[in-house]
């Protein structure tokens, strides 16, 4: 493969540019490794703090500077005949969390063949394609073929700062218990009531036990053809470790589901949600909201036959 010249790439030919693109590329794939996404106030500071570049007021001039690094992906993709993650997806809008419709239009070639009219549709895909970011493998291999240093990621416990303090992990018991009647009547209410869950999507009645691809089973399921809905329910007996439990389930779903979707060529907007009889305890809503899953608290009646 030739050896890559970074004035090549459009978005990296001004003064400025042709200095801060090829320092932004170690970072962002440090960041990618870390598996969490940052602003472009943190990337100003970060190019400041790593490399002593001065930090632009107008924090959308950076925005061509992650639009350089994904000129250089999406080249070198062209080098490899293979796909590689758009890494720039990373830098998301500090307000929404999530990055802008310049995300894809930028680096086409990795949406090819993905409906993009619907802003769901292309929220979905530019949410798989970052999770695709965090996942992809060879991000060394990429940082070796254009040229740029390693920086070492993040390890360990993060710093603590405020809320963020560490949530511990919940006990988890070995071998199952036998399930009770109102684990069984809840998982048959909520199947039956898909009208309580119409901010997932308008779904006709859910079923029960829907077997995964992974194996693992579904307390209940909802798909409109369209939407998928995967759901772990708890009663208002769990324990607290239990509850979280929960919560890491649905992380795990929800992921298999989209993972089912994009290996089917659907769009990827699968969603899990923790059912429970009950609230959570506080430190429990915090473990919610960091790991972004959704609850919800029904009637106690439903667990009941």
């Amino acid at each position: 493969m030739e050896k890559f010249d970074w004035s090549r790439i459009r978005l990296a030919r001004s003064p400025w540019r042709s200095q801060v693109v090829p320092d932004a590329l170690p970072i962002l794939i440090r960041w990618a490794l870390e598996g969490e996404p940052h602003s472009y106030s943190d990337l100003a500071q970060e190019l400041h703090d790593t490399y002593g570049h001065a930090i632009k007021p107008r924090k959308d001039l950076y925005g061509g500077v992650a639009g350089g690094v994904a000129q250089a992906i999406e080249w070198l993709s062209g080098q490899w005949g293979t796909p590689i993650p758009p890494l720039h997806l990373i830098l998301v809008n500090k307000r929404t969390g999530h990055a802008g419709d310049g995300g894809y239009t930028i680096s086409p070639a990795y949406f090819v063949g993905k409906s993009m009219d619907a802003e769901e549709d292309r929220r979905a895909h530019l949410r798989a394609a970052m999770d695709d970011v965090f996942t992809y493998p060879d991000w060394d291999r990429v940082a070796r073929a254009l040229g740029a240093t390693m920086l070492t990621p993040a390890t360990g416990a993060v710093e603590e700062v405020a809320a963020d303090a560490p949530i511990p992990l919940p006990k988890v018991q070995e071998g199952g218990k036998p399930e009770s009647d109102e684990h069984k009547a809840l998982k048959a209410w909520v199947a039956s009531h898909p009208e309580e869950f119409v901010d997932y999507g308008n779904f006709p009645a859910g079923t029960n036990e829907k077997l995964l691809s992974s194996g693992d089973r579904l307390d209940a399921h909802f798909d409109n053809g369209k939407q998928r809905l995967a759901v772990e329910v708890k009663t208002s007996r769990c324990s607290e470790d239990e509850l979280q439990r929960g919560v890491y389930q649905a992380v795990k779903y929800r992921a298999i589901v989209r993972a089912e979707q994009k290996a089917e060529r659907h769009v990827p907007n699968g969603e899990a949600v923790l059912v429970c009889t009950r609230a959570p305890s506080r430190e429990t809503r915090a473990l919610i909201q960091r790991l972004h899953v959704r609850f919800q608290q029904v009637p106690l009646e439903a667990e009941k036959s």
